[in-house]
């Protein structure tokens, strides 16, 4: 069974069998293999099946199909390592194993046994200082050959190869210089031990292997190399009687084991009394698996760094984004002054702010904050901000508004997803505010002679357990202030935990009532950062400013 091994830049490597007929290739989703890449045609090569022969076609694509580097021109025949690459995705045939492997409780050994010899895989990794003179040559050519193949090994974890090649890389070396019968990669997947690599050596057969449970254990968890010198002649209590009767002579198992991170193991196996192993080739699999552990543990690493900077990219995409969303600066709007601003806590924020002047000639100012952080408050951000500027045209009386955005709202997001709100209304020709609180930071509103009053809230947050809300109706005369704020604000902490508080904010906008709003918000923002120092800030921190002209 041959398989084709997918990977794409940026996503884990996947695997499908290539037991069709006709397996085709492209970015459609028509075809057996979708790939997102651009630069693909729908419809860009496919690879035929004809009993066991495999052979790949490019279907005159615009960008062409390499067939192990080289442009593909006509129908190539496929087999085991051959590379075909598409765009930035690289398609690798291999040959499947049908030998199954399985961890068995049942099959135990004491790894205290006179036969069995166990030594940590850091010691193993030392190797041995050969100053005897009288070294036999045997041993001597063993010991060169040994530092030849480890030097290959690492060779090898310096090429930009796929962790599937370095493998097969690795069981080579292992069946070239040990001649096992019998040879198993595992490889974790969080606490999962699986498969990645099972091999038999040429004449021998078996469609299973059965690792104990207890030598697996002992290699992974306790990171140590083992050596099973004579597993046939075991007794009864040492070794289950169903490896006895398999015949195994001699086991080697060493952890992938790398800066103390096991990543998996390795395991061999010679049956039939054809080898017995040694402490020497021990060290020699325990020296390859740690060099294979590096090169795994540095693929994983390359991994996360691509999808860090994927991630980072899309936050900063989807900052772009948000950031149009809001207000590029506040409205001109007749005896009134209005300010807007926003500082996210991370790469997107949950806070929101508008202003939006009705066809009646009335103005909008909105500040909103949405339960939680990241990408899920966004949009939910993105959400109201839709929903508003659709209804804000209406000129229906605020309270009735802003009870349909919470029932809207409550209809179409998740429980316990809620948005603390303020909505207020300004009529210039009355020289009046209408407001609705809808759980919201009590917002100062500083008047002229720096008396300050809170307006308090109507109800619950939007979407939490909907209701009817009510509007209040204020008057504000010439130099009054209105500040509207989130509790990224008064919830910032300084290195002693104390929080900024709405008592320190009222002595700021007291102080500063009558300066320029522009001088006001980069005021508050320079006091926020000097009271928090280097405590990093947990929460958004958004301001909106209404003062009515003298």
């Amino acid at each position: 069974m041959f398989t084709l091994k997918i990977e794409v830049p940026g996503e884990e490597p996947r695997r499908i069998p290539l037991d069709k007929p006709v397996i085709t290739i492209g970015r459609s989703s028509f075809n057996d293999v979708v790939l997102g890449d651009k630069s693909l045609s729908r419809r860009h090569a496919r690879i035929l099946k004809d009993g066991d022969g495999l052979s790949v076609e490019d279907l005159d694509s615009r960008n062409g199909t390499f067939f192990n580097g080289e442009r593909l021109t006509s129908v190539r025949p496929l087999g085991e390592g051959d590379r075909i690459t598409i765009g930035a995705c690289t398609l690798t045939v291999s040959r499947s194993s049908t030998t199954q492997v399985q961890i068995d409780p049942a099959q135990r050994f004491d790894p205290h046994d006179s036969t069995v010899f166990r030594a940590e895989a850091s010691l193993l990794r030392v190797q041995p200082h050969y100053t005897d003179p009288n070294l036999p040559a045997t041993q001597l050519a063993k010991l060169v050959e040994s530092m030849r193949v480890v030097n290959e090994m690492t060779l090898e974890l310096i090429r930009d190869v796929p962790i599937g090649d370095m493998l097969n890389f690795l069981m080579e070396k292992v069946f070239e210089c040990l001649k096992p019968d019998r040879g198993v990669v595992l490889l974790k997947r969080g606490d999962v031990l699986e498969t990645a690599l099972a091999r038999t050596a040429d004449g021998v057969g078996g469609d299973e292997i059965r690792l104990s449970q207890t030598l697996v254990s002992t290699v992974v968890e306790k990171r140590q190399g083992l050596l099973v010198m004579d597993a046939g002649q075991m007794d009864g209590v040492a070794m289950a009687q169903s490896i006895r009767i398999s015949g195994i002579k001699s086991i080697l198992a060493a952890p992938l084991e790398n800066a103390g991170n096991v990543v998996g193991l390795i395991y061999v196996d010679s049956r039939l009394g054809k080898k017995t192993y040694t402490e020497d080739d021990l060290r020699l699999l325990t020296s390859l698996a740690n060099v294979a552990a590096a090169k795994i543990q540095n693929a994983a690493l390359t991994l996360e760094a691509a999808e860090k900077r994927r991630m980072e990219r899309d936050f900063y995409l989807a900052r772009e984004i948000q950031q149009k969303l809001l207000p590029d600066e506040a409205p001109e709007y007749p005896g009134y002054e209005l300010l807007g601003a926003n500082i996210p806590s991370k790469e997107v924020s949950g806070d929101y702010y508008d202003f939006r002047q009705r066809p009646d000639g009335k103005l909008y100012a909105v500040i909103a904050d949405v339960c939680g952080k990241g990408v899920g408050p966004a949009l939910l951000m993105a959400w109201l901000q839709a929903t508003f500027s659709a209804w804000a045209d209406e000129s229906m009386p605020l309270a009735t508004m802003v009870t349909r955005i919470s029932e809207r709202l409550a209809a179409r997001t998740a429980e316990g997803r809620f948005i603390t709100a303020f909505f207020l209304l300004i009529d210039r020709e009355k020289g009046e505010v209408e407001y609705v609180n809808a759980g919201h930071n009590p917002p100062l509103w500083v008047k002229s002679a720096g008396e300050i009053q809170f307006l308090p809230t109507h109800g619950r947050p939007l979407a939490l357990f909907p209701q009817p809300y009510k509007s209040t109706t204020i008057g504000l005369s010439p130099g009054d202030l209105l500040l509207l704020y989130t509790d990224g604000v008064t919830e910032a902490n300084n290195p002693k935990e104390e929080e900024y508080g709405v008592e320190r904010l009222s002595t700021f906008a007291t102080a500063k009532r009558g300066d320029p709003l522009e001088a006001i918000g980069t005021a508050l923002f320079r006091d926020l950062d000097q009271f928090a120092e280097d405590v990093p800030f947990g929460d958004d921190r958004t301001l909106v400013l209404v003062r009515r002209k003298s």
